[in-house]
């Protein structure tokens, strides 16, 4: 929680975040906050309802990775299906390499399927890109479904 009372997240999240993150470098979790405010910012989400939304994806069991500006929240579903969110501040071509390198790891062990609960254009354009096929969710609890 921010000190200022203002909400959002800052350096006292760490030990929250770190079960969704694993052995990250205390660095790597702090640059992972700053990526979350940021996005969080862009997106006109004030910064307490980023932070709910965070701690419920921890909660949830979500994981997150990062490369470059781009952090992956992931919950597997099935051995087969995740559930998955971009958080990227990455200019558009970047976000796209990055999201092949995050998505990789998921489709190598076994994922063919990724659900999200939004319709986020950027993200959608760039699966597109990557050559995964978009269509309305099988599982009424996603809106989304993309063929990996």
């Amino acid at each position: 929680m921010n000190p200022q009372g203002l909400g959002g997240l800052d350096a006292g999240d760490v030990n929250f975040l770190r079960p969704a993150l694993g052995n990250a470098s205390q660095q790597k979790i702090l640059h992972i906050i700053q990526i979350f405010n940021d996005y969080f910012q862009k997106v006109n989400i004030p910064p307490d309802q980023g932070e709910k939304l965070v701690q419920a994806a921890v909660q949830g069991g979500s994981k997150f990775e990062q490369i470059g500006n781009t952090v992956m929240a992931y919950k597997p579903l099935s051995p087969q299906a995740a559930q998955v969110y971009f958080f990227s501040v990455d200019q558009p071509d970047i976000f796209v390499q990055s999201m092949a390198r995050l998505v990789g790891p998921l489709k190598q062990s076994g994922v063919q399927i990724l659900y999200m609960n939004k319709m986020d254009p950027t993200i959608i354009k760039a699966m597109q890109m990557l050559g995964m096929h978009i269509q309305q969710s099988d599982r009424p609890e996603y809106k989304v479904m993309a063929g990996i």
